[in-house]
């Protein structure tokens, strides 16, 4: 009863002093463990130089954004130049038609089907929105390429999907209705796509076949110790401001080809199992994650171990973002730019405060309800040999966190990481034996 509850409360005379804590402060700062901010120094062992930090600003493209980092330091590799940023415009507009083209083509599969069946209703609300995964990047980089972010510049639809967003779901609402309706169904969903082609072209630019992109080498350290005596004494009657300019001129697909990483040698693993994914060491095949038709979403399910975080810091040392996704509403400070298993000491606040063990989080659906974010870890400190703190490279501007990083504590990565994306050589054989096997397809629909 009520009256039991508030006895619960008044029975203990702390509480009153926690509960003013609490109440002029905050849940966060009264709980904020000073130990957990003290031990981040934000000093790194190694880094990776990644370029600028990104702002996604009102948009869910935080998946996108990770993956760039990874394609953007191996085209910076073999350009020899300045850091580029590759546009996410690009790649923005050609998620929303695919997923466009996902939707309604698979309206059309399923028009035999009731409409109040779980399935079609499954479908009919999945539509398209921002958030993605690492597999949806690399279908679209492999289909559509890349292009410099000078080439397809961020606008204003781009960068805030508050009326975009609604504007395409209702067209897609629409057009699933004229799908079951018509008699030509095909026919019907190349006139709507060619609709929803105009939107996005009006609202983002129109996506280039080709384009031309300058670009001045970057000079390495031993190009002087390369020239004999003639040459350098040439050098010297050379005009100082003469700058080796360079332009190509290429398609995306030819530039991604040609300058581009070998993404398919990265997989996704996942560190949680849950009621569809109940098995660990599977591969699974997720249909209702279709953001390309036909092609569904893949991952692994392995526990983290000693050897998972090896193959982390090798691919890290070998100069290889990895992309992960976690819980934004889990031991996490955007302000300070931590991510710590023990930030926020709930339990030391609230007395009978208990969580579930890391195996039960995913089959009881344990999320803050604040979402998944992706980001790129790019270096590492360690401390006797051991990783005690991974350098995050994050897509929130460079107002935030530690000049847009984020400092995560190798607890937080052991307990807390849903997903990570690592080259399948760094991995354990066993693990990448799970690759090799035939997915097992989950439909949560179901």
């Amino acid at each position: 009863s009520l009256k039991s509850y508030q006895s619960y409360f008044d029975n203990d005379a702390r509480n009153r002093v926690l509960q003013r804590a609490v109440m002029t402060n905050g849940i966060r700062l009264a709980s904020r463990n000073p130990q957990v901010v003290a031990r981040d120094k934000n000093l790194w062992s190694y880094e990776i130089p990644t370029g600028a930090i990104r702002d996604q600003k009102r948009t869910g493209t935080c998946w996108l954004m990770a993956s760039l980092a990874m394609a953007e330091k191996t085209i910076n590799e073999k350009l020899k130049c300045e850091p580029i940023e590759l546009s996410k415009s690009y790649l923005y507009f050609y998620d929303k038609l695919e997923m466009a083209n996902a939707y309604w083509q698979n309206i059309i599969d399923t028009r035999d089907e009731p409409l109040d069946s779980r399935h079609v209703q499954s479908i009919l609300r999945s539509k398209q929105s921002d958030g993605g995964y690492w597999s949806e990047a690399i279908d679209l980089i492999e289909k559509y390429g890349v292009v410099p972010k000078s080439v397809m510049p961020d606008v204003t639809d781009s960068e805030d999907s508050t009326y975009i967003n609604p504007i395409l779901n209702e067209k897609l609402a629409f057009g699933a209705k004229q799908l079951r309706e018509t008699d030509d169904p095909q026919a019907v969903k190349e006139q709507l796509m060619a609709e929803l082609y105009h939107i996005l072209a009006l609202s983002f630019g129109m996506p280039p076949s080709e384009f031309a992109f300058d670009f001045t080498p970057k000079k390495g350290d031993d190009d002087e110790d390369k020239k004999d005596k003639k040459d350098a004494k040439n050098d010297k009657k050379k005009n100082e401001n003469q700058k080796d300019l360079t332009t190509i001129h290429t398609t995306p697909v030819k530039f991604w080809q040609k300058y581009g990483a070998k993404l398919t040698a990265f997989a996704m693993v996942e560190f949680f199992l849950d009621h569809k994914k109940s098995e660990w060491n599977t591969l699974y095949a997720v249909e209702d994650d279709e953001f390309m038709y036909g092609r569904p979403t893949l991952a692994a399910t392995v526990r983290f171990s000693d050897e998972i975080e090896q193959a982390i810091k090798q691919q890290i040392l070998h100069d290889e973002p990895v992309w992960f996704s976690w819980d934004v509403g889990k031991q996490f400070s955007s302000k300070l730019g931590i991510l710590d298993a023990e930030l926020w000491k709930y339990d030391e606040l609230y007395g009978d405060y208990k969580v579930l063990a890391k195996d039960d989080r995913g089959v009881y659906q344990d999320h803050s309800g604040a979402g998944f974010h992706a980001t790129a870890i790019v270096g590492f400190r360690e401390q006797d040999g051991a990783v005690t703190h991974w350098k995050v490279k994050n897509s929130w501007g460079k107002e935030r966190g530690q000049n847009g990083y984020v400092s995560m504590h190798a607890n937080y990565l052991e307990q807390y990481v849903e997903q990570a994306v690592i080259n399948k050589t760094y991995l354990p054989k066993g693990v990448q034996a799970v690759f090799e096997r035939e997915p097992r397809t989950v439909r949560y629909w179901e």
